[in-house]
């Protein structure tokens, strides 16, 4: 069991590690947006503002982008445990021969 729990000691690696990242980002586009709003409205890029291009076109390619990723990420990991589980680890086997023996 010790192997399962350093996986799920991965699993919530990869998720802070990506998950609190992801998230500051998302609070720092609105909070530019707020708080510099005159030279964010100001600026335009293909004839929209740049805060339309930040707010509601860069965050959803972004999330995709990282989505994806971690979904990867995450089916590996659950790939590790399914062969975990399925191949007992040593010290189990011998508890089950022990406990077989004893019966």
């Amino acid at each position: 069991m010790d192997q399962i729990e350093r996986i799920r000691k991965r699993q919530l690696g990869i998720a802070l590690g990506v998950g609190i990242p992801y998230f500051a980002f998302v609070i720092g586009v609105f909070l530019l947006v707020y708080l510099a709003g005159e030279w964010v409205t100001g600026t335009s890029i293909l004839g929209f503002p740049l805060h339309y291009w930040l707010v509601a076109v860069a965050i959803y390619p972004i999330t995709w982008a990282l989505f994806i990723w971690y979904v990867g990420k995450a089916n590996e990991i659950e790939d590790e445990i399914a062969e975990t589980i399925e191949t007992p680890e040593p010290m189990d086997t011998m508890n089950t021969m022990e406990a077989r023996e004893g019966a």
